[in-house]
């Protein structure tokens, strides 16, 4: 649903400040040293990252922490596009779905669906029966576009993409190519994210911005920041510590 009409300035402000709490790379290594997930979340709290990880325990299992990461993101990004002219609010809306894409890709498989996937509210009304009658109760979910593809198969994350430019409202050429640009750096519907893709995205938001291009670079950031956020606190809560080299 569309929030209120905002406005691209306030928009670009907004999101600049959002930009630069990102952390840098020694504040991630301060983060990283805390070897067990009760230290991990204590070091969180007291950088820009706290506010995603308020809701989370010591005590929380993997799912959980996952679960309460997608609703927080979902939650943050349906904010982002409140900010801006209603011309632009679908387009971002639509970023919300991100971490939902691979478990709805994971529904194209006949075989039961885990407890796990179960319990995530956003999935539970399209996760049970065949894959033919998920795809069904799909349509009729905000994830409507995807249910053709995952009826097919389970390319979802083409699906995903093609839904959002169809939501583009019309740009100019020179907005379209940065738009292509961000699409691509963003990997969804990739075997995996193109590398330096971070240092691409940070290039095209400081060349966009001031227009809602430069908001969904912000956003295609910041998911890189929360995959690797949501990677220490799996590792550290299902192992206790991190493995050599994992972050």
């Amino acid at each position: 649903m569309l929030g209120a009409e905002g406005n691209l300035p306030y928009a670009a402000a907004r999101v600049q400040a959002r930009h630069g709490l990102r952390l840098d790379e020694p504040a991630w290594r301060r983060i990283e040293a805390s070897r067990q997930l009760g230290p991990y979340l204590e070091s969180v709290r007291r950088s820009a990252l706290a506010t995603w990880i308020a809701r989370i325990e010591p005590a929380h299992d993997a799912h959980v922490i996952e679960r309460t990461l997608r609703s927080e993101w979902r939650e943050y990004v349906r904010g982002v596009a409140r900010w801006h002219p209603r011309e632009w609010q679908g387009w971002l809306e639509w970023w919300s779905w991100l971490p939902l894409l691979p478990m709805i890709a994971r529904l194209a498989d006949p075989e039961p669906v885990p407890a796990w996937l179960l319990a995530d509210p956003t999935c539970a009304p399209f996760a049970v029966g065949t894959p033919r009658e998920r795809a069904e109760a799909l349509a009729h979910t905000p994830l409507a576009p995807l249910g053709s593809a995952l009826q097919a198969g389970g390319a979802i994350g083409p699906a995903w993409l093609e839904e959002a430019a169809r939501r583009v409202p019309p740009v100019d050429r020179d907005s379209r190519a940065q738009l292509g640009v961000l699409m691509n750096e963003s990997g969804v519907g990739a075997p995996a994210r193109p590398p330096g893709a971070a240092a691409v995205l940070l290039r095209l938001f400081r060349a966009s911005a001031g227009s809602a291009i430069a908001s969904g670079c912000h956003l295609a950031l910041l998911s890189l920041d929360l995959e690797r956020l949501r990677g220490g606190l799996a590792v550290r809560s299902l192992f206790g510590a991190p493995r050599a080299g994992a972050a």
